[in-house]
């Protein structure tokens, strides 16, 4: 007897939206678009009101917003394969972010009303968007314990694992993750300052 849910579990490991996308929609092409981002640029500005949902088909973004007094904070840092943006779901005074490149990134850029009404539609590609945001969800939720329980040394070799994964950027050179991140990134990631990142660096 098949066992469903392994069978799921297997299927959306390697599952390709864009490709599934194409099956079903022949004039895909008319709400999907690819694009470079070089490294060190803004995609979107927390001030931006964005209709596109982005994908990172190579590369690596960082996602933040700003403290009260507008200094710029990191809280997430995503890779291949990974989706952001605003998908509209909550009111839009409550979306204030900004995503800019790590490296060189290749982007796949979608009409946000094409994929929201997809998700709506097409039972799989419901089941797979569930799937995704709990694990976003949950990821976010191991460091918020982890940043309230550890110290720094341990809060950072925590983030070295997480983000010991390795990613391309739009030409195919591999990195990394973590390797990439500034000291800033990673102290802003944990909640310390870049200068006990620094001295933790030498004992990680």
């Amino acid at each position: 007897m098949i066992n469903l849910q392994s069978a799921t579990i297997r299927k959306f490991s390697n599952f390709n939206v864009f490709e599934h996308l194409r099956e079903t929609h022949p004039d895909i092409d008319s709400y999907v678009s690819e694009t470079i981002k070089l490294k060190g640029n803004n995609i979107y500005k927390a001030v931006y009101k964005s209709k596109k949902i982005y994908e990172i088909v190579r590369g690596a973004v960082k996602l933040g917003s700003y403290n009260q007094e507008g200094t710029p904070f990191v809280y997430d840092v995503i890779g291949n394969g990974d989706f952001f943006g605003n998908f509209e779901y909550l009111n839009n005074n409550q979306f204030y972010e900004y995503s800019k490149t790590i490296v060189d990134c290749k982007l796949r850029v979608y009409d946000l009303d094409f994929i929201k009404e997809a998700i709506l539609q097409d039972p799989i590609l419901t089941d797979w968007f569930i799937r995704y945001l709990v694990k976003r969800w949950c990821n976010a939720e191991k460091k918020v314990k982890m940043s309230n329980e550890k110290g720094t040394l341990e809060k950072l070799r925590y983030l070295k694992s997480y983000f010991n994964n390795k990613i391309h950027d739009y030409v195919g050179d591999e990195y990394i993750l973590f390797d990439l991140l500034t000291q800033k990134d990673l102290g802003d990631l944990i909640g310390t300052t870049r200068q006990s990142i620094a001295q933790a660096l030498e004992k990680v």
